[in-house]
Order: C-alpha cells, then sequence, then structure tokens
C-alpha cells in the first residue's frame, strides 16, 4: 500500500506518534509559515497538518492549490479558526482534529476554577502573598460544591466531560443544548433546560459552548438578573459569547461570583473593570494548557490510521458540526 503524501506545518511533538503515522503517511516537516507560502508548498500533498494560528492558513485558494488533497488535520483543537473547513468538506476533502485531548484537561481546569471561587482558595493565597499575614476571618462562610445545582450550557465534547466530572458533586445537573434529546438526556442523568432557567435555578452556571454568529453575546443581562443570590458563573468557552459590560455591571454588585477564562478582547485589557470586580475570579486563557493536552499527537495518529485504513475517523467533522465550532 502506498503510503499517502503528508505535509506537517510545524513540527510533530512526540516520536512515538509520528512513527505510528510514518507506518501510512510519507510526512514532510516544516516550519510553520504563512499562508502564502503554504500555498507555494502545498500542491502534490495529499493530507496536511495545520497547528494553531492566528491568521488563516488553510484558505480556499491553499485548498485550490493543491487537487490532490484528501485530509486536512487540526494539531490544535478545532478548526474554524484557521482552516476553511466548510470549504474543504463541501469539496469532499475529511478535516478532523484533536478536540478528545482537550476535554478532560478543560473539565478539570473548570472543577478547578468552580472550587476555588466556591471556597475563595485564590483569594486567601493572594491576601497571604501581599501583605496580610492572616486574613482567616476576613471572609464570610465559604461554599462547597456538593449538594449544589449546576447547569451546563453546551454539550460539545468539552460540555459532555464537565458533565461527567460534576455529577458526583451535584444535587443536579441541568443541560442547555439545541442538540439534546429529552431521550439522550435521561440516559445522561441530566435535565434539558432552556438558558433562562438554567440561570434562574442552578447554584453553578458553566458557559462550555461554541463561538458562532449566533452564540454572540448570547448572555448578557436578562440572564445575569436571573441568578440567585451567591450563583456562580464560568466561562471557560469563548469570550464574545457573554456581554462583557454586563457581566461587570452584575459583578460589581457584589451579589455573585464569577470565574472567567477568556474575555471579549484578549489579552485582557490592564485597565479592564473585570480586574477590579469583587467575587472575582480571572485566569488567562489556559484551561487546555495541561501537559495531557500533548496527548493530541497520539489522537492524530489514530485518526490517521483510521482514515489510511478505509475507516471514517472519531472526529471527521460534517458540515453541520463544522458551523457548531467555535469560529476563533
Amino acid at each position: 500500500m502506498a503510503r499517502i503524501k503528508m505535509l506537517s506545518i510545524g513540527r510533530i511533538g512526540d516520536p512515538e506518534a509520528k512513527a505510528r503515522m510514518d507506518k501510512y503517511f510519507d510526512i514532510t516537516e516544516v516550519e510553520v509559515c504563512p499562508e502564502a507560502e503554504v500555498r507555494k508548498l502545498i500542491g502534490e500533498y495529499e493530507g496536511v497538518i495545520v497547528p494553531y494560528t492566528s491568521e488563516m492558513l488553510i484558505s480556499r485558494a491553499v485548498i485550490d492549490a493543491a487537487p490532490k488533497l484528501r485530509l486536512i488535520a487540526s494539531s490544535y483543537g478545532g478548526t474554524r479558526q484557521n482552516i476553511e473547513d466548510i470549504y474543504a468538506l463541501e469539496r469532499g476533502i475529511t478535516v478532523v482534529h484533536t478536540g478528545a485531548s482537550r476535554a478532560r484537561p478543560m473539565a478539570e481546569y473548570t472543577l478547578g476554577m468552580v472550587l476555588s471561587s466556591l471556597l475563595r482558595l485564590h483569594e486567601y493565597h493572594h491576601d497571604m502573598v501581599s501583605g496580610e499575614a492572616w486574613p482567616r476571618f476576613k471572609y464570610p462562610r465559604t461554599r462547597i460544591l456538593s449538594g449544589r445545582r449546576v447547569a451546563v450550557v453546551g454539550l460539545g465534547r468539552i460540555g459532555s466531560a464537565i458533565v461527567d466530572i460534576m455529577k458526583p458533586f451535584a444535587s443536579e445537573v441541568l443541560v442547555v443544548s439545541n442538540h439534546l434529546t429529552e431521550e439522550k438526556a435521561a440516559e445522561l442523568g441530566v435535565r434539558k433546560v432552556e438558558l433562562n432557567t438554567a440561570f434562574a435555578e442552578a447554584d453553578i452556571i458553566i458557559l462550555s459552548g461554541g463561538n458562532t454568529a449566533s452564540t454572540f453575546h448570547m448572555i448578557g443581562a436578562p440572564q445575569f438578573a436571573l441568578m440567585r443570590d451567591q450563583a456562580l458563573f464560568v466561562n471557560i468557552a469563548r469570550g464574545k459569547m457573554v456581554d462583557e459590560k454586563a457581566l461587570a455591571a452584575a459583578a460589581a454588585t457584589g451579589r455573585n461570583f464569577f470565574a472567567l477564562d477568556v474575555f471579549e478582547t484578549e489579552p485582557l485589557p490592564a485597565d479592564s473593570p473585570l480586574r477590579s470586580c469583587p467575587n472575582m475570579l480571572l485566569t488567562p486563557h489556559r484551561a487546555n494548557n495541561s501537559i495531557e493536552f500533548e496527548e493530541r499527537w497520539s489522537c492524530l495518529a489514530d485518526e490517521f490510521e483510521a482514515f489510511a485504513t478505509g475507516k471514517v475517523p472519531e472526529s471527521a467533522l460534517t458540515i453541520e458540526r463544522a458551523r457548531l465550532m467555535s469560529e476563533s
């Protein structure tokens, strides 16, 4: 069986995974380069491995310049930020990604944000290293996660992993998802609800869905007004899904708690009011920073083997699924 000619933009970081890929693919690794350079390189290749870049890399022009292209693989997670994935799918090209490597790490990061917010661990630490010798009685009684109602907004890979990690703690898990049926909700042991119901009923609301044109500012002042006293809102999805001005106004009242890993503008501006809001935990878009994320190369090796042996890769996108993924 002839090996498939593959261009890897960037180095493959796992020698063991690369050895598995080499069984089926003749891989040429090049340094990360801009779209114009990729267009010059890609002509004879049947596949391409795409790293994260902030600019479009696999454009329509690149795809048109590669008449033999059959496989596009994102090594980072999603595809929409730098691959014209829908155009590729319309051309009959298989598009895969490494989202499976992100789900558990991001779920555990989310759990960490929830626990630190409820127990105020980050605030105690900050006080003790910034001059307060013993802030033992500075804050009122904290809360634990056990027995609280948790709502998860978005039920993709990451949302599903968050549901799994929260179920042993929560009294009930609510899910907001346009694609969850009542039958599947019963099978998962969750309750399907509308967005406003989640904000009105849950003690902890976690946003994990995809950033698309239809989800821009899906959460704003009406939802924050519905939150129960002392409820916690967590965003590990995308900042543009939340009206940040409304969030800052809600946080400034001190009625609720907020934990944010993502923001409308990144890096978060130095003068952002979020930096001085009470009851706020901020982290710099690092929910996918665990070393286990590097299992992405093993994920790609699995997908490549499936593709090369005539099977459908587990992460292979459809046009419908691609449209639900975050655009940035």
